[in-house]
């Protein structure tokens, strides 16, 4: 009796790390469930095997919807309900997807309902939203009036389900970055840092901190205010915030880092066509002509998962962008998309979406009848870790991917070449061949201090092609 439960222990630790040795992302995420925030969800819910995923609070976000308006959250559920619908079939193809049950109890209403941020001071709305028409009016929008003690100004406590739900997931016992994914509604998660300090005491607050790791696609609301100041994110010129000037009086909060995407999301809006994802079950039929603006805070972390980036090195690249430091008014943690060219996202689409467009078939198919992603080595390294490989300049490095396979016994290719946007070294390598498996570089002799990084794509031919990658770090010992 007792080895069995050994065994079944071992069993379940072991389905608690994802292929590969890689451990699942804790995530957290923040949704006002706008017009395109539901594909979004809907999307996110095919790759919940790579996630811990420890709360989704939905709160309401002015114009789309006031704060008295069901709309967000019958929508989370709808698309919830129609996940439940499809476990069964999906977890066939991977055990790791979370229950029906796991989800919904995770799923919280936060409290607003606070203008875009960059409405903030025109006070009223009126037109078409995703071909919804919504008019919506407020007053003037202070920090104070929304963060701390008391009600808010429609009446309601600053506490909600979701804040309180929150405390438990920063009381966890456990060490893993959390990356928060601010789609909307930050206001919710403020109120939960505020009412968390004031309860568990500077030093523990502090740990959290330390811990939490924040995307936000756009700034959404005056709230920010809490972790970087808007006025001096105003005269960065780099995003569009209206005429908003900062209320908030006290001391600013930081956490392990932040960045946000002033306008690469965009993108996503024009992505995928609905026609391209809508019959492939119930919740792909949810998906609907809105865009996934709010996708690319998540996608970073997906790429990491295929092995293209560290997900706490922003500046390096990935499927949510590439991200540069903010300038010298904010902290050294604070990173941001306004001075990096768009094509830093839209490099990966292709791939994004063709991973995208295989996952949807795990609603209608069995496992034996979808493709899967190639398993790429470099030197027989069978994980998806940056690998960092120091020698003498002039030296050469011989670097193998022979040894990667695929899962479905498809063909493979390779497609070696310099991430130059992130070389510290401005030079260039030779490469002789670069679809081979086999290279050898030679490490620049006046790469001084510098560094380089290499990429190699594997591709498979399965239909739809799938990719995962290895990035080498060159740099001289």
């Amino acid at each position: 009796m007792h080895l069995q439960k050994l065994l079944l222990f071992c069993c379940c630790w072991l389905l608690s790390i994802n292929l590969m040795g890689q451990e699942k992302y804790r995530v957290v995420i923040m949704t006002d469930m706008t017009h395109d925030d539901g594909n979004s969800l809907i999307r996110y819910l095919y790759y919940t095997p790579y996630f811990d995923t420890e709360a989704i609070i939905v709160t309401q976000q002015l114009p789309d919807f006031n704060y008295n308006q069901d709309g967000p959250w019958n929508k989370v559920q709808s698309i919830l309900s129609a996940y439940k619908q499809e476990y069964n079939q999906l977890k066939k193809h991977d055990a790791q997807f979370p229950t029906y049950e796991k989800l919904a109890g995770i799923t919280k209403k936060g409290r607003g309902a606070l203008p875009i941020l960059w409405l903030t001071n025109e006070k009223k709305f009126a037109g078409k939203i995703a071909e919804r028409y919504v008019e919506s009016s407020w007053g003037d929008i202070r920090f104070a009036d929304w963060i701390g003690e008391g009600n808010t100004p429609n009446g309601e406590t600053k506490d909600s389900e979701g804040s309180e739900f929150l405390q438990q997931v920063f009381d966890k016992p456990d060490n893993r970055p959390i990356f928060v994914q601010m789609w909307g509604g930050p206001v919710t998660f403020m109120q939960a840092l505020y009412r968390y300090r004031q309860r568990q005491g500077e030093e523990k607050y502090q740990q959290l901190l330390s811990k939490l790791h924040v995307f936000s696609i756009h700034l959404q609301d005056i709230t920010f205010d809490y972790m970087l100041d808007l006025d001096k994110m105003q005269d960065t010129k780099c995003l569009n915030m209206g005429t908003v000037r900062s209320t908030y009086e006290g001391e600013r909060v930081q956490p392990g880092w932040f960045l946000y995407d002033g306008n690469h999301f965009w993108k996503y809006i024009r992505v995928m066509k609905q026609t391209e994802v809508n019959g492939h079950g119930p919740m792909s039929d949810l998906y609907d002509h809105g865009g996934e603006g709010d996708t690319p805070a998540f996608l970073y972390l997906l790429s990491a998962r295929f092995g293209l980036n560290n997900p706490l090195k922003p500046t390096q690249g990935s499927w949510g962008s590439r991200f540069v430091p903010m300038s010298e008014a904010f902290p050294g943690n604070y990173f941001h998309t306004c001075q990096v060219e768009q094509a830093e996202l839209e490099r990966w689409i292709p791939h994004v979406k063709n991973n995208f467009l295989n996952r949807l078939k795990y609603s209608t198919k069995d496992p034996k009848q979808v493709n899967h992603e190639p398993i790429a080595q470099v030197n027989k390294d069978k994980t998806t870790k940056i690998l960092s490989i120091k020698t003498k300049p002039g030296a050469s490095v011989n670097l193998n991917a022979s040894s990667s396979t695929d899962p479905d016994g498809n063909k493979l290719s390779f497609k070696w070449y310099q991430y130059k946007t992130h070389n510290s070294y401005t030079g260039d390598i030779s490469l002789a061949n670069p679809a081979a498996a086999l290279q050898t570089v030679t490490l620049p002799q006046d790469i001084g201090d510098k560094s380089l990084h290499l990429i190699l794509e594997v591709h498979d031919n399965g239909t739809p092609s799938l990719v995962t990658y290895r990035r080498i770090l060159l740099s001289a010992e």
